[in-house]
């Protein structure tokens, strides 16, 4: 005789723990059970923990959520060649999604960290970057996969950051820009390259903003249409120019580009890019423009105009001073500083998010300290009331 749907042991057990759950609650009842060793729910999915290089990899250049993706471009190239880079030392290639089934938590270790930096990175420099690079692909794909413990070990471990030491930005003098504006006269391509560094130091561009087009730069009003850093989808935002840049621009768009305006569209007129090798089809590189700038550096240091190593007082000695595009914006900062223009206007000029980044200009040449204390009050009575030692004092 079949068991009434009331005596079967399933309806009556489910029955007696429903009336359980009722009376003390799921998370009160779990909690016995677990004191008990048994469990209600089943233990989490173990495939994040089996997730390889490979799709770690793919996970952080191809997730809407990692970091990758909401990064400038720029920024998007280099975190792939460190992504690359780190694959690849551990026998994974991602452009052929070829994987030795490495898995991920099996190179995130200390002492694997610890061997790839030393051997991919032979200076201080390139150790940072690296490191600061694994810091954000742990960060975007290894959440699920380790501890906040260990990740916090891996940071002070294998990808402990010093601080560097801090260092003044580089700027030239107005004498050396003078120089260069100068030099630039005699290279290929002249008034371009004229141009450019009149832009570079008339408006406090990055190098990476000197891709805009006819119809960004408004002359009469004196200000060029540039996509702002930070963000995948770049807005443009103004940057304003000096009255020499306005002058320079002008001249060089007309002598450049007037005589298509019969020929094209007005749209398709405006969308030329200003700096180009192709007759405006496409922009010129950052490539193309930094090495324009690294010869021109280069002779004016041959040249004895510009020295490419100062004394460092803190260490004792003489070190090193890079040069580089972005000397003509740290020029273009400091010039504006010393000139007593508000630190929050040239926060906007420059466009940066945080004051932060602007005070960092706010070092100055050892001879600018010097006029500044030149013009002191005091200065006039002291030279008054020390003339009776004679001589220079």
């Amino acid at each position: 005789m079949a068991l009434e749907k009331e005596d079967h042991p399933q309806f009556t057990i489910h029955k007696e723990i429903q009336g359980i759950l009722n009376k003390y609650g799921q998370v009160q009842v779990e909690k016995e059970l677990g004191s008990i060793g048994v469990l209600l729910t089943e233990p989490k999915n173990s495939k994040s923990k089996e997730m390889t290089l490979l799709e770690g990899a793919q996970h952080f250049l191809e997730d809407e959520f990692s970091t990758y993706q909401n990064v400038s471009p720029s920024s998007q190239s280099s975190y792939k060649s460190e992504t690359r880079s780190f694959c690849k030392y551990f026998g994974v290639n991602i452009d052929k999604d070829i994987s030795t089934d490495v898995l991920l938590k099996e190179v995130l270790t200390p002492q694997k960290l610890e061997d790839y930096l030393d051997q991919v990175a032979k200076t201080e420099a390139t150790r940072r970057k690296k490191a600061a690079f694994l810091r954000t692909f742990i960060d975007s794909v290894a959440r699920d996969l380790l501890s906040e413990k260990k990740i916090n070990q891996l940071n002070k471990r294998a990808l402990h950051l010093d601080n560097p030491d801090p260092q003044p930005p580089r700027a030239f003098t107005a004498e050396q820009i003078d120089y260069l504006l100068n030099l630039s006269r005699l290279t290929r391509c002249a008034l371009r390259n004229y141009t450019i560094l009149w832009t570079l130091v008339g408006t406090g561009m990055r190098v990476d903003e000197l891709h805009f087009q006819i119809g960004d730069v408004n002359v009469k009003q004196g200000w060029i249409k540039v996509k702002a850093k930070g963000r995948k989808k770049r807005a443009k935002v103004k940057r304003y120019m000096t009255p020499g840049a306005i002058k320079a621009m002008k001249y060089y768009i007309t002598f450049t580009y007037s005589h298509l305006m019969k020929v094209l569209k007005d749209n398709e007129y405006k969308n030329l890019y200003v700096f180009s090798d192709d007759a405006g089809s496409n922009p010129l590189s950052n490539r193309a423009i930094q090495k324009m700038v690294r010869g021109l550096i280069d002779t004016a240091i041959e040249n004895n105009v510009i020295q490419d190593k100062v004394w460092d007082s803190d260490r004792g000695e003489e070190v090193k001073v890079n040069y580089s595009t972005h000397s003509y914006r740290h020029s273009f900062a400091i010039y504006a500083l010393e000139s007593g223009m508000d630190i929050y206007i040239v926060q906007k000029l420059l466009g940066h998010k945080s004051i932060a980044s602007t005070e960092v200009y706010l070092n100055l040449f050892d001879e600018q300290y010097q006029k500044a204390i030149d013009k002191h009050p005091f200065a006039q009575l002291e030279t008054d009331q020390l003339k009776h030692l004679g001589g220079d004092v």
